[in-house]
């Protein structure tokens, strides 16, 4: 600003002294205005760009192992060759079937012989099973297209020790900036 534009600190009139009719008069106080320049700053709003928000579907391997209960049988053949008059029904001996088998043997004359006894019996086994599928989870994508840089992207890490948001007291250091409006957003598009 040059001296001509630049506004007087004090301004007043000057009136030659040389007229008798102001020599007798008392002089009067004059007014003398003060100025001063002040800085003013003004606040404008500014479209500084846009994101686009989207979702896109990631395939991840899952694996699962479960116990199975299952069943065998066991068979056991138990030689007997005795000779018997009758023929018995199955019975059960402490959680065994025991099942007769006969057979007729041709001698001079006929007989029935007792030749063995199955026991049958019920064994109950564990066996681990692996399931594989792919399980798909969405995540956020946040797309910045005029590149602004005003996008920035907080995940919560599970080990908070070893966490850069976090002090050695396990507190947060995180900015309300940081947990603002697109932290909360992102957060709840990932819940």
């Amino acid at each position: 600003m040059s001296d001509s534009n630049r506004p007087q600190a004090y301004q007043f009139s000057q009136e030659p002294r040389d007229r008798p009719e102001l020599d007798t008069v008392e002089e009067t106080p004059r007014t003398i205005e003060l100025r001063e320049e002040q800085l003013v700053a003004h606040k404008e709003l500014r479209d500084m760009g846009f994101i686009q928000l989207r979702t896109e579907i990631d395939e991840i391997p899952s694996h699962l192992e479960v116990d199975a209960y299952r069943e065998e049988v066991v068979v056991e053949h138990e030689t007997v060759g005795q000779v018997v008059r009758e023929r018995e029904k199955p019975w059960e001996e402490e959680d065994v079937l025991v099942i007769p088998i006969y057979e007729e043997q041709l001698v001079v004359t006929k007989r029935l012989v007792l030749r063995e006894r199955m026991r049958v019996r019920r064994v109950a086994t564990t066996e681990r099973q692996l399931h594989q599928d792919t399980l798909r989870r969405e995540r956020l994508v946040v797309d910045d297209p005029q590149h602004t840089g005003l996008v920035r992207e907080h995940y919560p890490v599970s080990d908070t020790e070893n966490s850069p948001d976090t002090d050695s007291s396990g507190s947060s250091t995180r900015s309300e900036s940081e947990t603002g409006f697109l932290g909360n957003l992102v957060r709840k598009a990932l819940e």
